[in-house]
């Protein structure tokens, strides 16, 4: 097994996630000096309840216990992605175009870091294009991406009830 942390787990954990009728939408890992935290988002058409989670974690923990993995205090979390969905790949973030976005970039970019726009378009060279709030239309390479968020537009919600 090569590759990140991540990456090894998702190797170890996406069948057995599979095999649950579910998809694994991503996983976040934070090493700590006193306890590291594994967050593993899992997605489902009928959505994903509590008693899903439950279930999740009652088949991977013991894999990753078994697989030695990650250091030996750890916490591990089985949630859906939320309304404020983490946008793990560009594949993913393709799904989402029209809607809001919050961005955290490892390099800046016009001098900043963090951007919140409408995504306009998903490029197939690894770029997107962000109409951002302040400066207007602006191109980000994925690979700069440290972080990606859906903004939930509430509104919308409120139009389709009324």
């Amino acid at each position: 097994m090569a590759g990140t942390i991540e990456d090894r787990i998702r190797e170890l954990v996406q069948p057995l996630i599979e095999s649950m009728g579910l998809e694994l939408w991503g996983i976040s890992y934070r090493g700590g000096s006193q306890r590291a935290r594994l967050q593993i988002y899992i997605e489902s058409q009928d959505g994903v309840s509590a008693d899903t989670c439950a279930d999740v974690t009652r088949v991977v923990s013991p894999a990753l216990d078994a697989a030695d993995l990650i250091a030996p205090a750890y916490t591990l979390e089985i949630s859906s992605p939320g309304l404020d969905r983490i946008i793990f790949t560009l594949e993913q973030l393709k799904a989402y175009v029209h809607e809001t976005l919050k961005l955290e970039l490892r390099l800046p970019v016009n001098g900043r870091r963090r951007f919140e726009g409408v995504l306009n378009e998903v490029l197939e060279d690894g770029m997107f294009i962000l109409e951002d709030k302040q400066e207007g239309v602006l191109e980000f390479s994925w690979t700069n991406v440290q972080a990606c968020r859906i903004v939930p537009d509430f509104s919308k919600e409120k139009a389709q009830h009324n």
